[in-house]
């Protein structure tokens, strides 16, 4: 992993007007950066606003502010349709629904090889049906499997052809939403070690969104915690899993079951209250120890860095 920024995401937020004077903030002023050939995973509960955080860095939405920095561009910036194609080439998204993702009514040859007739990257047909064929056996499926349509498939093979959909245009980074959620356990592990292999293949960078804390781990280099829209907490992989400090990462950490009967049967939920923190003084995210972030107070800020020495 170099330390070159791919992505800078400033201050970002996404405001949802529910009702004529109710907004939803959904992403509400979080800022990360993304370097080239890194996995950064973005973790929270369902509703917390890491879904919405990617489809608005891939333009899915607008933003309500902030700013998306991708290979030093604006990406919410004012674009030409030159411009716009060229950025939808670098960067793709898989879904988190493999059902809901793919058009019933067109081939596997037709969705995969859709980016390809828009960018224009096959020049034949018979270029663009090795180029198909190629993509669907490196996803670990048979090149027979072009001419059927998504609803002969499982989800986990669903989920192989979004994922060679993605990589057909060349992209440098794949926004990931939950793309094992749906997925039978037993699936889940063969998917990310693909996505593991192709990044080392194709020297891709990932955004990895999940709210299961095990595979996050597993895969990414260093982790955000999203609560409520705020990012509470970001850190190396490692380091966070041993050194929570937030206390909703505490949370989160505490709800993973592990395959010890002995542990499990004695295992505390620690659960989260968000009125344990002093509401007199906005919260900022501050740098605890080297490389790690947490959403605090000046006053928590002293008591995380006390804990830390006394450890």
């Amino acid at each position: 992993m170099t330390e070159e920024k791919l992505l800078e995401v400033k201050n970002l937020k996404q405001h949802f007007k529910t009702g004529r004077r109710q907004v939803v903030k959904a992403v509400d002023g979080i800022s990360f950066d993304i370097y080239k050939g890194e996995t950064f995973g973005l973790v929270g509960e369902s509703g917390c606003g890491k879904s919405t955080t990617g489809r608005t860095i891939i333009r899915l939405y607008d933003a309500t502010d902030g700013q998306v920095i991708f290979n030093g561009k604006d990406v919410h910036g004012k674009k030409s349709r030159g411009q716009l194609k060229e950025f939808n080439q670098k960067m793709q998204m898989i879904f988190q629904d493999p059902y809901a993702s793919l058009n019933p009514r067109m081939t596997v040859m037709d969705i995969i090889a859709e980016g390809l007739d828009v960018h224009g990257l096959t020049k034949t047909p018979q270029e663009r049906k090795a180029r198909v064929e190629e993509l669907l056996e490196r996803v670990g499926l048979n090149k027979e499997h072009a001419n059927r349509y998504p609803h002969e498939f499982s989800g986990g093979q669903r989920q192989r052809i979004g994922i060679a959909r993605a990589l057909a245009v060349n992209p440098e980074f794949i926004i990931a939403d939950e793309p094992i959620s749906a997925l039978d356990v037993s699936i889940q592990a063969q998917v990310v070690n693909l996505l593991k292999d192709l990044q080392k293949e194709h020297g891709l960078t990932y955004l990895f969104i999940a709210h299961d804390l095990s595979m996050v781990k597993y895969i990414s280099d260093r982790i955000g915690v999203m609560y409520f829209g705020k990012m509470v907490e970001l850190a190396d992989s490692e380091e966070l899993y041993k050194n929570p400090i937030h206390p909703y990462t505490k949370s989160l950490l505490s709800a993973i079951p592990l395959p010890d009967p002995d542990y499990e049967r004695n295992r505390k939920r620690i659960v989260y209250d968000p009125s344990q923190h002093d509401i007199s003084e906005a919260p900022e995210f501050r740098e605890v120890r080297p490389n790690h972030w947490v959403l605090c107070t000046t006053k928590e800020f002293e008591t995380y860095k006390t804990e830390f020495q006394n450890k």
